[in-house]
């Protein structure tokens, strides 16, 4: 698991639960977190090149994860960015992926494994 660790993710949730279980399952990586969109745009500004995955949930307390998704993919430092985007609103899975994300996850989250195999595959 040794090249995982040089692998960074940003996690952008609100949720204090979501960041921690997220953390926990993927400990093998390097993880940054947000808990609303000024942070993830602070975040984005400082390690945007550095960057190789973003999971983000759509609801956040200052902004809608849409309009940072948006953001994000039309940025050229930041489109090439894989983004998994994760939400109890799973009507808004088709909307996110035509924005660009790689991939919806419905919140609360499945088991461990496959939160970490699904990572794996989006990092290839």
């Amino acid at each position: 698991m040794g090249d995982q660790s040089k692998k960074k993710i940003l996690i952008i949730d609100d949720a204090e639960v979501n960041q921690l279980l997220l953390s926990r399952i993927l400990a093998d990586y390097e993880l940054l977190n947000a808990h609303n969109g000024e942070q993830a745009f602070e975040c984005l500004r400082e390690n945007g090149e550095s960057l190789d995955l973003i999971i983000l949930d759509l609801v956040l307390p200052d902004m809608s994860g849409l309009e940072l998704l948006q953001f994000m993919k039309g940025d050229d430092q930041l489109k090439e960015i894989p983004v998994i985007v994760m939400s109890a609103q799973a009507q808004m899975e088709q909307t996110t992926l035509e924005m660009g994300a790689v991939e919806f996850w419905k919140k609360p989250f499945w088991n461990a494994q496959e939160v970490q195999n699904r990572v794996a595959k989006v990092l290839g």
